[in-house]
């Protein structure tokens, strides 16, 4: 659920701790007249006040995501407009794939049949790099956790040995504690998911989303971002359990 309007959260997190407009304007250094028009939703302060007024109310990055909201259209950080900057501060990736294992847990072999379907001009040493990347971003995203969604055929539809890989790679990432997965049955679809969806849930509680397209990546609006949380939860109750998807793995990689 999105945290309400700048000038409400703020007006929250003052009452929370006990102060007024004057002694909150006095700790950032601002006047009670310019923190009463922010409060009323009349404007916002400028982003080092902004900042301040997060500490000191100890909102934990929520009055910032307001106040981006309001400056910007958006929640995320100016920065974080990129997926690989928004994979660095996230904390929680909910990744909806239609068709194949997500890239994060796709195994070398798998992989590299993924990038020779997709690239067929590239020569092999590309090849090669992009799968070494693939397969290494998960590890190097050390605090990220992931729930991944996708159907078995994902994995039956590749030849026996890439199939007996892929699965016990899952396996073992499963082992970690860092990663769930959910099978979607044979004979069921992720009806909605047209393309790979990734809902991250960053440090400061924010969320981000993303689609995977063939030409690049694009970054979700937070208008769109309801909707998107909507698929999610239908994808979730399209899934088997998780005790049910994980005996479906152990099956495939001895298969």
């Amino acid at each position: 659920m999105a945290d309400p309007p700048f000038n409400e959260l703020l007006k929250r997190f003052r009452e929370l701790q006990g102060l007024t407009q004057q002694q909150l304007a006095a700790r950032v250094r601002a006047s009670p007249a310019s923190v009463s028009r922010w409060a009323n939703g009349h404007g916002i302060p400028h982003k080092p006040t902004a900042e301040l007024l997060d500490e000191h109310l100890n909102a934990g990055g929520r009055l910032m995501s307001a106040w981006r909201m309001v400056a910007n259209g958006t929640t995320l950080p100016e920065w974080a407009r990129g997926l690989a900057d928004i994979e660095i501060v996230a904390r929680f990736l909910e990744f909806l794939s239609p068709v194949l294992v997500p890239g994060y847990l796709q195994s070398p072999s798998y992989a590299r049949q993924v990038f020779r379907a997709g690239q067929p001009l590239l020569p092999e040493k590309d090849i090669a790099n992009l799968v070494k990347l693939r397969c290494e971003r998960l590890e190097q995203l050390h605090s990220l956790s992931v729930s991944a969604v996708f159907p078995v055929l994902g994995i039956r539809a590749f030849g026996r040995g890439i199939q007996q890989e892929q699965a016990a790679h899952l396996l073992s990432w499963i082992a970690t504690g860092r990663v769930t997965v959910l099978l979607v049955p044979e004979g069921s679809v992720l009806a909605g998911i047209t393309s790979p969806l990734l809902v991250f849930t960053l440090q400061d509680g924010t969320m981000a989303a993303s689609s995977d397209h063939v030409s690049g990546n694009f970054i979700h609006d937070d208008e769109s971002h309801p909707r998107l949380t909507a698929l999610v939860k239908g994808a979730l109750s399209s899934a088997l359990p998780v005790r049910e998807s994980r005996r479906i793995l152990e099956g495939l990689s001895n298969e």
